[in-house]
């Protein structure tokens, strides 16, 4: 009898050996496909700017008010009732033109005593001057006759003068800017009547820090410098040079610069309204710029290279205002990262989300094409 007889091949068996070594097949190429295939690279988002091209300027800037040259508040020289004030703001008045009137019926009745009295006194005078000469009267009497004398000139000059204060006459060419009283009230002797300007003579007064005096007194007169004025929806004013001040304030520690604005008026330029002031120190035409926004931490200068990947470079900035900087022009043609780049690595995909533009603030500073 055989050994094997008896021993058979179970169908069921085979299958399922079958069965398991497809699944360990299957499984192992799973295992491997998975191991050969490379995890998809993430794409860090940033937003790039690209640098502008033109001129780049470090300034002062600091504000002020329209002033005018000649201000000036017209006040009476006697008192009474105002019986006259031709003064509505607005009104244009010339050199010599009256403004105002006082009540003059009391300096008109002081002024015709003081004649009256001058008269008799110089009557007398030339009289006791002849007697004198003549030697027909004392040295006493003739000194008497000339003290009365002078003191009734005086005091007929002094009624006179009074009856001519009663008229207030303006001293300048100008325009009313603020009537003060009121016609047909009690005004005494400098009380405020009208304030009158010179339109034609508008300036600005800028108090600067000290440590810039030492420049700007060697280039004040040929700084340029900018006005721009809110009210006018930011117009610009190229204001000329008329005064350095020789000294520096303690208080403030700043030191005053004068301009004129010339032909202002004409523009809708008027005294008292703020505008912002520009002093360019030093300029550079035709240069590439960037935001500092741009600049990362430990100066670096993020950017992106041809296979759209972040790359840096270290870079200190020589020439820059508060807002931006000069870059080198062989990088003029370079993506820059404006946003993101402190989240990423040198070499690491970038995808760009947008593209920014470089806005030039409402501040001066920096101009373009």
């Amino acid at each position: 009898m055989s050994s094997g007889k008896g021993r058979r091949f179970s169908p069921v068996k085979f299958g399922i050996f079958f069965v398991l070594i497809l699944l360990l097949i299957l499984v192992c190429w799973i295992i491997l496909r998975k191991t050969a295939e490379k995890p998809d690279e993430f794409l860090a988002p940033v937003i790039t700017v690209r640098p502008r091209r033109g001129r780049i300027e470090k300034t002062i800037g600091l504000s002020g008010q329209v002033e005018t040259g000649r201000l000036l508040t017209l006040v009476p020289r006697v008192a009474g009732t105002l019986l006259f004030l031709d003064a509505d703001p607005g009104t244009p008045v010339v050199k010599d033109q009256v403004v105002a009137q006082v009540d003059s019926a009391p300096y008109d009745l002081t002024y015709l005593q003081a004649q009256t009295a001058f008269s008799t006194a110089q009557s007398t005078w030339q009289r006791i001057s002849a007697l004198y000469a003549s030697q027909a009267v004392t040295r006493q009497q003739y000194e008497e006759a000339r003290t009365v004398y002078e003191s009734s000139k005086a005091q007929y000059d002094l009624a006179q003068l009074n009856r001519d204060y009663t008229l207030i006459r303006s001293p300048i060419d100008g325009v009313v800017l603020i009537r003060h009283s009121t016609q047909g009230g009690m005004v005494n002797a400098g009380t405020p009547l009208v304030t009158l300007g010179d339109l034609e003579d508008l300036r600005i007064r800028a108090p600067v820090p000290e440590i810039h005096y030492r420049f700007f007194a060697e280039h004040w007169e040929d700084m340029p410098v900018r006005l721009r004025v809110p009210a006018l929806g930011d117009e610009e004013f190229h204001p000329a040079p008329l005064s350095l001040a020789p000294y520096v304030s303690p208080e403030t520690r700043s030191f005053l610069v004068e301009y004129a604005i010339p032909g202002a008026a004409y523009r809708g330029l008027r005294p008292g309204m703020f505008v912002k002031i520009s002093f360019v120190l030093e300029s550079q035409e035709d240069v590439y710029y960037l935001p500092f926004r741009v600049l990362g931490s430990q100066n670096r200068l993020w950017y992106v290279d041809e296979q759209q990947r972040a790359q840096y470079t270290e870079y200190i900035p020589e020439f820059f205002n508060e807002n931006f900087f000069r870059i080198p022009g062989e990088w003029g043609a370079r993506e820059f990262i404006l946003e993101g780049q402190h989240f990423i690595t040198p070499g690491q995909g970038v995808a760009i989300l947008t593209e920014s533009s470089i806005d030039v603030p409402d501040t001066p500073g920096v101009s373009g094409p």
